[in-house]
């Protein structure tokens, strides 16, 4: 089994999607569309293209052109030794530029997929995963720590972690 990424478009408006698909067709034929309800035209439309959809329904469970799938449940299965393990773990993701003066303290795991300015102040009891370059302060708690790059100040279980222009992935000795 393999891990991959998906590329997603949400579909919100018919028109735009026609011209955007009759347009860029190229660019698109390998992405994912993401109805937020069902819409037979939109629906008849992208498979008329071939093209790849699922609807995200009341439920938050997806819904494929083939197939169904179970609801989504808030929580990550964390496998050891062929055991399933369910751990109840909130999971917050920021897709914003965190700016100079904001402080974010949670009891969560956390992605930031853009930069974190200098002068921010991040405190996180889990995993913290910076997708993009770290300029602020990060306090750290949690089982792992990846940071892309970083030119700031990093506690990691009470462990100063250095400067770093590389990717940096750190995990917690059990």
């Amino acid at each position: 089994m393999k891990q991959k990424t998906l590329r997603v478009f949400e579909v919100e408006d018919f028109e735009k999607l026609k011209t955007v698909v009759n347009s860029k067709y190229e660019l698109v034929k390998n992405h994912f569309f993401m109805l937020k309800k069902e819409d037979k035209e939109i629906q008849n439309f992208l498979e008329e293209k071939n093209l790849n959809y699922f609807i995200l329904n009341s439920n938050h469970s997806f819904t494929s052109k083939k197939e169904k799938t179970e609801p989504v449940k808030e929580e990550i299965r964390i496998i050891e030794k062929e055991i399933v393990k369910y751990k109840g773990v909130p999971f917050k993701i920021f897709d914003k530029i965190i700016r100079s003066g904001e402080e974010i303290v949670l009891e969560a795991n956390v992605v930031f997929l853009k930069r974190i300015n200098t002068g921010a102040n991040i405190d996180i009891k889990g995993c913290v995963f910076i997708l993009d370059e770290n300029n602020g302060f990060i306090k750290c708690e949690g089982e792992c720590l990846f940071v892309k790059k970083n030119n700031a100040n990093i506690i990691f279980n009470n462990e100063e972690m250095e400067k770093n222009d590389n990717e940096m992935f750190y995990h917690k000795g059990k």
